[in-house]
């Protein structure tokens, strides 16, 4: 399972583009590791046996989907600290389309049904917050940061 990682040259170039051309947003999310665990074992992706160990299944079929979103009152300006990430994990269908596993999803009209048993057996919404924005959890001592 091999991950598909950029050369840093290259991240470091994407970061500074993104941080320059939008100064008053949010320049990262720091995304906490038992969200992160709850999302994937929510897809099955990490499976926790009666041990407490756990099993990674279902990798091949699985993703997670990152939504940017804005928290904040009509009248306030937007900025980074009102920037959220929200993250949902999906499964691919039938039809090759990496469908959103939360509330409400629409029937993907599979025969197998893996999206709907996967919605069915969701507790709660099937969506993550991941709300800890860049500037105030930035790491300043990294190539990616641009103050």
């Amino acid at each position: 399972m091999k991950a598909k990682q950029i050369d840093l040259e290259d991240a470091i170039i994407y970061a500074r583009e993104w941080q320059e051309e939008n100064p008053t947003h949010a320049k990262a999310f720091l995304i906490p590791s038992n969200d992160l665990i709850a999302c994937l074992e929510e897809m099955n992706v990490l499976v926790k046996q009666e041990d407490g160990h756990y099993t990674i299944e279902n990798v091949t079929d699985s993703g997670v989907r990152a939504y940017m979103a804005i928290k904040k009152s009509k009248n306030d300006p937007p900025s980074a600290e009102t920037e959220k990430l929200l993250i949902v994990g999906t499964v691919k269908d039938c039809n090759g389309i990496y469908r959103d596993i939360i509330e409400n999803e629409k029937p993907s009209g599979c025969p197998d049904g893996e999206t709907e048993k996967a919605v069915a057996a969701l507790e709660g919404s099937g969506v993550f917050d991941f709300t800890s924005p860049c500037p105030s959890t930035c790491d300043p001592n990294s190539p990616l940061y641009n103050p």
